[in-house]
């Protein structure tokens, strides 16, 4: 396969987009519903992936390559040299993949059997159709120009829908779910998980896991206008909107997994310690944080994971470049607040961002300390396959460049079955009362903006 550009582009400016561009993300990825896409919010710049211009698989034996030419098979062998050369060989210039990683992912790399979690580790598309949007500009990118003619046609429906939606959301006419019974799903459940995970941790098995409840939601959600409503009430570090294969995928990802750019400068920014965050009352916030900044269990947990993210760093980094650049900053998310820290380096001679991604995969943020025996305690102790949870939605470009997100606070659904997943750091200090709490203040953020499907956009 050829790397040329043979893209065929079209820029323009959409009044009132620079204020709420993911608002007309949304519209554009429903006026797509039938073809698979990935939309990707990463600071001011929202990227949307529509249709498959060729498609890469991973599972533990083989990395499967299906393009125009043909369908490829590559033994896995080292993963992240392989999918280096795949995606080289099947890229283009100026073109980056849209794909997940799940959670089987880490069973793998830590050569624990894949138990109940999905075969596919890791997948990833090249799409026909690229959407940018940045402030207040548009871009249209396609393979050819006949493709880029019928999109700039859709393109004048786009707006007068995301101009229909701007007039609905301002007179709120949507259709919320109501959650009031929702959290308490599985709540015995977890506090019983916990439990032993406490006892674990006292027998000196690992010092921390991150233990997770999956809550099923009855009704059917109309998952771009969820997204919509949702982004408006939340300030993540990335979001997504997926719609691949039947399944949808929705979510507010609160800290990323890594990222890299085309230097080889590489960064990940763990979350790990938490308080709720209550809507207008400043004083009560600011009595959180400080409880937050004080606590010794949110303080250890912590530091116990930005130690681990270093010491991971340094392995792929040359050697003194790794850096703690942000130390347990308070990160403010949606319904709860955080202590984060950003650690950053150097990517050495004869490593690249997927030896990055699979030295920090999984976050952990999401697995807990050491990784090995917090991976077995999750397979052991929770009942359901994470499969994309505590994974993450990523784009990658053949410069080198990639950034992860961590699949937290989102939204999973099926023909079958709708459901949404919330964990919470374990370590000998935990109160199962109180980490069964932190869960409801992280999915209050998700769960308070779901619109079922009788909501139109």
């Amino acid at each position: 396969m050829s790397n040329e550009n043979t893209s065929f582009n079209y820029k323009c400016q959409v009044k009132n987009m620079a204020e709420n561009p993911y608002i007309l993300a949304a519209v554009i990825c429903q006026s797509h519903n039938q073809s698979n896409y990935i939309l990707y919010e990463n600071g001011n710049k929202i990227s949307i992936g529509i249709g498959i211009h060729a498609e890469i698989s991973v599972t533990d034996e083989y990395v499967t390559l299906f393009s125009a030419d043909g369908k490829k098979l590559y033994e896995t062998g080292v993963l992240s040299d392989t999918l280096q050369n795949v995606c080289i060989y099947a890229g283009q210039d100026g073109w980056r993949f849209y794909g997940v990683c799940n959670f089987g992912l880490a069973r793998h790399n830590y050569h624990v059997p894949l138990g109940n979690e999905s075969k596919a580790l890791i997948r990833l598309f090249l799409p026909e159709i690229e959407y940018e949007l940045n402030v207040d500009k548009l871009e249209i990118k396609t393979h050819s120009e006949e493709e880029l003619l019928k999109e700039k046609e859709t393109l004048a429906y786009i707006i007068k829908d995301y101009e229909n939606l701007l007039i609905n959301i301002k007179s709120s006419n949507v259709s919320l779910l109501d959650d009031n019974q929702l959290l308490d799903k599985n709540a015995e459940y977890y506090k019983n998980i916990v439990r032993e995970c406490i006892k674990e941790i006292q027998n000196n098995k690992y010092q921390k896991a991150i233990m997770s409840r999956k809550i099923s939601i009855d009704s059917r959600l109309n998952m771009p206008l969820s997204y919509v409503y949702g982004r408006i009430a939340n300030n993540p570090e990335r979001s997504y909107l997926i719609s691949w294969d039947q399944m949808q995928v929705l979510g507010f990802s609160p800290e990323t997994v890594v990222e890299v750019n085309s230097n080889s400068i590489v960064s990940t920014f763990p979350l790990a310690g938490t308080r709720a965050l209550v809507k207008d009352d400043y004083e009560m916030n600011q009595k959180l944080e400080r409880e937050l900044l004080c606590d010794p269990k949110e303080i250890a947990e912590h530091a116990i994971s930005v130690k681990l993210a270093f010491e991971e760093l340094n392995r792929v980094c040359i050697p003194g470049s790794v850096a703690v650049s942000k130390y347990m900053s308070v990160i403010k998310r949606g319904t709860v607040q955080h202590l984060g820290s950003r650690l950053v380096g150097h990517l050495k001679n004869g490593c690249n961002a997927w030896h990055a991604l699979n030295m920090l995969f999984p976050a952990v943020t999401a697995s807990g300390i050491p990784k090995l025996e917090a991976i077995e305690a999750i397979g052991r102790l929770e009942n359901d396959p994470r499969n994309l949870y505590s994974g993450c939605v990523l784009t990658y470009d053949i410069t080198g460049t990639m950034d992860a997100a961590l699949v937290l606070r989102t939204v999973f659904q099926t023909v079958d079955d709708t459901w949404l997943r919330a964990g919470a750091g374990i370590v000998e200090m935990s109160n199962p009362e109180r980490e069964l709490e932190e869960t409801c203040e992280k999915l209050r953020s998700v769960t308070k903006w779901l619109v079922t499907d009788s909501g139109v956009i």
